[in-house]
């Protein structure tokens, strides 16, 4: 990996510089005119108005009053504002992620022009641009794990923990993940020593616990027990395993019901109270379970969204144009190069395969599948530039513009 970095650092063309400023100044232009021209989402999105509620009465009181949500987003907001405050934030992340897409690209690959294609397909890339101007975690949670997996490529291992450890106070999904992560970079990308890998984790462990310690003593105040990430794992997982859901969502009212726990004061016993009743429901028809799971599948990799209001002409087109063709080059990716490139990609690839695996078991949305995008992105970039850098014309063209080097397969 340090060899193929330092090639592309011997090519270094003052000119990408300016060429990835510029997309990323398109980016948020893109981004700015968006949350002017596109009416308020929050209708369709309640959770929105949830993390807007939380920060604000966290600004106020000091008081942080959600069972089911994780602190950070709501903390920025309480520290932003709600509104426009938080959306520029939101925005300006969103372009963060512009570059590092771009540096993950150069890290994976060395290839310049596949890099600038995949910066520029993200900063114009119609979904990532519409989840930054909702005032929902998406955009602080793609940010954060790219960041953290950029910092693990280039064997920055604290700042990688650091990363990683707020995307999990945004959202949790890769709390599982991350160690299993360092482990893999450490021996496998970085092949280092049983004994340094071995530090490595400990220094995710201690990072780990020094940025959640917060987090813990509020729980404690707040429940009374220990309570690691938040409550909502056992509703989530019961909302997707029940005898109402028959879609694999997670719509409240159609798709599951909470009557039966409403009773239950106690949110740690709710929670409980959900979860049991979810492996009860699996136990008792395991056959339902994994028709369910497959509906699940497909409907987390669906083509175009399942929501009625998002199912409309204009979004299917627009889906069609921009999802489907990164969803099939990232296939030829993985046909043509997966295997020879596979343990260069691979912690991708799990991150990919892990989001799958919690979607099948939980609940599915196409929303949860947003934070693989943009490394879907990243694939169908280098294959496009790999396919057409076949052609002498295109090759020529691409050196000619500073753009080309040295492909790394």
């Amino acid at each position: 990996m340090s060899r193929i970095t330092a090639k592309m650092k011997q090519k270094h063309n003052p000119e990408t510089g300016k060429l990835l400023r510029g997309i990323m100044l398109l980016g948020f232009a893109l981004r700015l005119a968006a949350a002017i021209w596109l009416p308020d989402q929050s209708a369709q999105w309640p959770d929105a108005n949830a993390y807007r509620a939380i920060g604000e009465h966290l600004r106020t009181t000091g008081q942080f009053t959600s069972t089911m949500f994780m602190p950070l987003y709501p903390l920025m907001i309480a520290v932003a504002g709600p509104g426009w405050p938080q959306l520029l934030v939101d925005m300006v992340l969103s372009t963060v992620l512009i570059w590092i897409v771009y540096q993950i690209s150069c890290e994976l690959f060395a290839d310049r022009a596949a890099a600038a294609l995949a910066a520029l397909m993200v900063a114009v890339y119609p979904q990532l641009i519409f989840f930054s101007i909702i005032g929902l975690t998406e955009t602080v949670y793609i940010t954060l794990v790219a960041a953290a997996l950029l910092c693990w490529y280039r064997r920055s291992f604290v700042l990688a923990a650091i990363f990683a450890v707020l995307s999990i106070l945004a959202r949790p999904s890769i709390d599982l993940l991350a160690p299993i992560l360092v482990v893999y970079f450490a021996l496998v990308i970085h092949r280092m020593s049983g004994v340094q890998t071995l530090r490595q984790i400990l220094v995710y462990a201690v990072v780990y616990c020094a940025l959640m310690v917060p987090w813990w003593l509020h729980n404690y105040e707040a429940y009374g027990t220990f309570v690691r990430l938040n409550l909502e794992g056992g509703e989530h997982f019961y909302s997707g395993n029940n005898p109402k859901n028959k879609t694999g969502g997670a719509n409240g009212g159609t798709e599951y019901t909470t009557d039966a726990f409403n009773a239950i004061s106690d949110p740690v016993a709710r929670d409980k109270a959900f979860l049991q009743a979810g492996i009860d429901y699996v136990r008792a028809d395991p056959a339902a379970f994994l028709h369910l799971a497959l509906l699940k599948f497909v409907r987390f990799w669906r083509l175009w969204p399942h929501y009625e209001d998002y199912r409309k002409p204009l979004y299917v087109i627009l889906y069609c144009v921009t999802y489907v063709p990164i969803f099939l080059l990232t296939l030829v990716y993985l046909a043509l190069w997966g295997v020879r490139e596979f343990f260069r990609v691979a912690p991708i690839l799990a991150f990919g395969a892990y989001l799958t695996l919690v979607n099948v078991v939980f609940a599915a949305s196409m929303r949860y599948r947003l934070p693989l995008e943009p490394f879907m992105i990243v694939f169908a970039a280098v294959a496009f530039v790999r396919l057409i850098r076949r052609w002498p014309a295109a090759k020529s063209l691409l050196s000619r513009t500073g753009l080309d080097a040295a492909p790394a397969y």
